[in-house]
């Protein structure tokens, strides 16, 4: 599908670029960005894993994949036939962007992708199942309308979604778990360390736990800018929490 052997940089080809705005809905303003930014960028290299991985930049820049450990920003599942792609785009870092392309068989995908089946996270609104599996979709709702969690437990994904820009944030799964373990104190290595868990026991978590949990994860680890003035509550001594501010809104 790729050649290791190419001379960059170069341009997306046609079914390149058609596999990647896949991912990348138009009528949503945070993926139309992303859409805009990747059509001004080439191809400049090559990524640590070869074939079907490219490093996109402007054209007078040097790839650099050890810099690229970037989270997944966008993916979509294109199939047609025996034919199909995956495709992961991760976050933009210092003008560059990583892709990942991999191929579920040496078929081919035609370029009218009207003709495929695709299916990706990028075109989920509140309210929705699950794509792919039309899946049942824990939400919670950090601010009612224009940012809610979301956990999918048959598909072991949890993202948030922001209404002002359309994107849905992917968030790693070992990460948040770990902050839930610490902020419920459990240090037991047989529960601690069970990131399944998150998804197997999904209703024991609250709604008020996992929201407070993603307070604080974000601030640690930014998925979505917040007015964290709007969480805080002072307790009756005097510090500030997150906790008691969710009702369940399910």
């Amino acid at each position: 599908m790729l050649n290791n052997n190419e001379r960059y940089p170069r341009p997306l080809t046609d079914a390149e670029r058609n596999w990647i705005f896949t991912a990348l809905p138009e009528n949503k303003p945070g993926y139309k960005k992303y859409r805009d930014i990747i059509d001004s960028y080439s191809v400049i290299g090559a990524g640590r894993f070869g074939a079907g991985n490219l490093i996109l930049g402007n054209d007078d820049d040097v790839a650099d994949p050890d810099n690229l450990a970037a989270p997944i920003f966008a993916i979509a599942n294109i199939t047609y036939g025996d034919a199909g792609v995956y495709v992961a785009l991760h976050e933009e870092v210092e003008e560059q962007i990583e892709i990942d392309f991999k191929a579920s068989s040496s078929g081919n995908i035609p370029d009218d992708l009207s003709l495929a089946k695709v299916w990706t996270y990028s075109t989920w609104v509140p309210g929705q199942k699950a794509p792919n599996d039309i899946a049942e979709v824990r939400q919670i709702y950090i601010i009612p309308g224009q940012v809610i969690l979301a956990v999918a437990p048959t598909q072991k994904k949890i993202w948030v979604y922001n209404s002002k820009s359309g994107i849905n944030h992917f968030i790693p799964v070992t990460n948040f778990y770990n902050q839930v373990m610490l902020i419920q104190g459990i240090t037991d290595p047989e529960t601690a360390l069970n990131p399944g868990r998150l998804f197997t026991d999904l209703n024991e978590f609250s709604d008020e736990l996992l929201a407070g949990v993603f307070l604080v994860y974000n601030k640690h680890w930014k998925r979505i800018n917040l007015d964290y003035n709007l969480f805080e509550k002072k307790g009756g001594d005097g510090k500030k929490s997150f906790f008691g501010l969710f009702k369940k809104q399910r």
